[in-house]
């Protein structure tokens, strides 16, 4: 036995330095070599940026409405409609306020214009003012029978019936077959209570003019309570007969065509 680990110790003694240089080896190379390089992770691919955005052009600038240079020596002092305390009148209109200043500028006594200014006040609710132009009117020409009716309507809206008598008589005066100076005589005397009088003048007035009685021409005719009496009292005075008509049993004879 004591031979056995004789030996044995014999064969560490040899073999040590060999296995522990190869243990030293391994352990060594393990602490000397150096760290392995971590392997490089596949880079995330960029996120595309969106391009810039592109800035907005200039807004389209408007074009200006040329405004039309006031004719050589005359100085553009008018007052627009709303200056004046109107409310704007459509362009439509074939004499706009506008455009009656304009022309009253350079012909001030025309009647005409005077006239059609206050046929536009009147549309506005401007009476006295429209009384105004109407009676210089009448001032620079006083046979106007138009101008005379136009005064009487806002003389009788004003409630001044007698000076819308009065108005409506001189247009009557100067143009004896004025059929609507007739039929407005009638309603000034029809608001005074006066229905004699009304209904003779609406039927002289209808006689004159039937187209009086189309509501397109003449609006008032729509409300006029007395058309009924003077229908049938224009249809009297021309002697019509009260009595109902008659019927016949034959046919209605028929009417020969005539040849082109």
């Amino acid at each position: 036995m004591r031979v056995r680990s004789a030996a044995l110790l014999l064969a560490l003694i040899v073999a040590g330095p060999t296995l522990a240089g190869g243990l030293f080896s391994q352990a060594a190379a393990a602490v000397m070599a150096p760290p392995p390089e971590p392997s490089p992770s596949p880079a995330p691919s960029p996120t595309p940026t969106p391009p810039p955005p592109i800035p907005p052009g200039p807004a389209p600038t408007p074009t200006p409405t040329p405004t039309p240079a006031p004719a050589p020596g005359r100085s553009r002092t008018t007052k627009s409609p709303s200056e004046a305390g109107l409310a704007s009148i459509s362009q439509a209109y074939p004499m706009d306020y506008r455009s009656i200043l304009d022309r009253l500028e350079d012909d001030p006594n025309n009647p005409a214009l005077l006239n059609e200014l206050g046929n536009l006040l009147v549309q506005y609710g401007r009476l006295r003012s429209a009384i105004v132009q109407y009676e210089k009117a009448l001032k620079i020409q006083p046979s106007l029978a138009i101008v005379w009716n136009n005064l009487g309507v806002v003389y009788t809206a004003s409630g001044k019936f007698m000076e819308g008598e009065r108005a409506y008589r001189r247009a009557i005066k100067v143009n004896p077959a004025y059929a609507l100076a007739y039929y407005n005589l009638g309603a000034n005397f029809d608001q005074r209570g006066d229905y004699d009088n009304a209904i003779n003048f609406y039927q002289r007035a209808i006689e004159l003019d039937p187209t009086l009685l189309d509501v397109r021409v003449n609006p008032q005719v729509a409300t006029n309570r007395h058309l009924a009496v003077i229908l049938v009292k224009s249809y009297l005075d021309k002697g019509g007969s009260v009595v109902l008509p008659v019927q016949s049993m034959y046919p209605a004879k028929a009417r020969k065509k005539t040849q082109p």
